[in-house]
């Protein structure tokens, strides 16, 4: 009975030390990062509107279909362009290419954001800004290494967005800050899922909204 009880105890401890691994994400980060992805999305949030992909984008992209500026009109054919040529790449199997263009049809579309809306560079990274400020606040001074990483890669890319909008690039300013925003709209997957390229996963969710 006693080395029965003796096995089951060793069996336990083992199981607690295979749920510490330190290369694993702990029950307690994963629950401190879906608060954080709330205090984000609710930092994006607009009326009526949702969060950032649900909401900021597509609303733009909304308005962007009634203007009548012509620099605005003229980014959107290109976007719409390079779009038609990303489904052929698609189509032909050039998947690499096919990721480009959509990329580059992507920054078209905040090419006729920032024609329409010129104080959207501004406005994203204030918005970036208090969410990375709350989020830190919440935290305070308790254990969560992987969104405290994350937290330092997006004040990368805000540090990243000031610097091209000082150099007079909106549309890559604008693109960085929603880069940030995106990141820590989807921070649990970020934190459950170990993404290696934070950048790439938010891009390539932006990037499906076209217009």
């Amino acid at each position: 009975m006693h080395k029965r009880m003796t096995i089951a105890v060793a069996a336990l401890f083992v199981a607690a030390a295979c749920n510490q691994d330190p290369t694993g994400v702990s029950s307690n980060e994963l629950v401190l990062a879906q608060n954080a992805q709330a205090i984000a999305d609710d930092v994006a949030a607009t009326p009526g509107a949702g969060t950032h992909l649900e909401g900021w984008l597509r609303r733009l992209v909304e308005a962007l279909r009634n203007t009548d500026d012509p620099e605005a009109q003229a980014c959107l054919a290109e976007a719409r362009e390079l779009r038609r040529e990303a489904a052929a790449a698609f189509e032909a199997g050039d998947r690499e290419l096919a990721r480009q263009l959509l990329r580059d049809s992507f920054l078209k579309v905040l090419c006729a954001v920032v024609e329409v809306f010129p104080n959207a560079p501004e406005r994203t990274g204030l918005a970036v800004d208090q969410a990375i400020e709350r989020i830190e606040n919440f935290l305070g001074d308790r254990e969560a290494p992987r969104i405290r990483a994350i937290l330092a890669h997006v004040k990368e890319l805000r540090d990243q967005a000031d610097a091209a909008l000082a150099g007079g690039d909106g549309v890559t300013a604008l693109a960085l800050n929603l880069r940030g925003m995106q990141i820590l709209h989807r921070l649990v997957d970020h934190v459950r899922d170990r993404h290696r390229d934070h950048n790439e996963v938010a891009d390539s969710e932006m990037e499906s909204v076209g217009i």
